[in-house]
């Protein structure tokens, strides 16, 4: 999507992201964020990373990007939030122009298990949604908002089912006890019966 805004905060210049937001199905987390974002009236271009740092990622390591067969990219985190670290690089002309023709990037971190994650992003619609206009800020941040909300009943709805799974399975391990003879709880037992003392010899 291409989202652009004009305001103090951006000197009064229009200032506009082509952005990709990569989000886990079942939570909701943003997984992945990578922008190219331009400002009125300069040439410089500027590529943006976020990785989220649910997956407590390796600092050092860095991301690597890579484009189609391309050679990678290696690049180190420029800041650290609470819920995702960031990564920043000039858009130069060379990687623009693969950025239009490619087909995917992929943006590649390490976490703490030394295993590389792939965070996979289309480059498909790239260049058409880079010229063309952009979307109306109100209307996404709406389907924005929907959508998490989406998420918020799916996670509910996940909890529900494994809660009740929760109790089946308890259920069902009470019931089988109570099968093989176990007393079930708060059942009276007869105390057992105790032999009497054999007589002194």
């Amino acid at each position: 999507m291409k989202l652009c805004s004009k305001n103090e905060q951006t000197g009064n210049k229009q200032l506009c992201l082509v952005k990709y937001e990569g989000i886990d199905p079942n939570t909701g987390i943003r997984q992945i964020i990578v922008a190219a974002r331009s400002v009125e009236g300069e040439d410089k271009q500027t590529l943006l990373f976020g990785v989220a740092t649910a997956y407590t990622l390796v600092m050092p390591a860095g991301v690597q990007i890579k484009i189609d067969d391309g050679e990678p990219i290696s690049l180190q985190y420029a800041v650290c939030f609470p819920t995702s670290c960031q990564v920043q690089m000039e858009l130069s002309k060379e990687m623009f122009d693969k950025m239009r023709k490619g087909k995917q990037m992929v943006v590649a971190a390490m976490n703490m298990q030394q295993k590389a994650m792939a965070f996979p992003v289309p480059l498909t619609g790239f260049s058409k949604t880079f010229d063309g206009p952009p979307v109306d800020n109100a209307k996404y941040e709406e389907a924005r908002r929907l959508m998490m909300e989406k998420f918020r009943q799916r996670q509910i709805e996940l909890a529900n089912k494994a809660a009740e799974a929760q109790q089946k399975k308890e259920q069902g391990g009470g019931q089988a006890q109570a099968e093989g003879g176990a007393p079930a709880p708060n059942a009276t037992v007869a105390p057992p019966k105790i032999a009497p003392a054999a007589p002194p010899q």
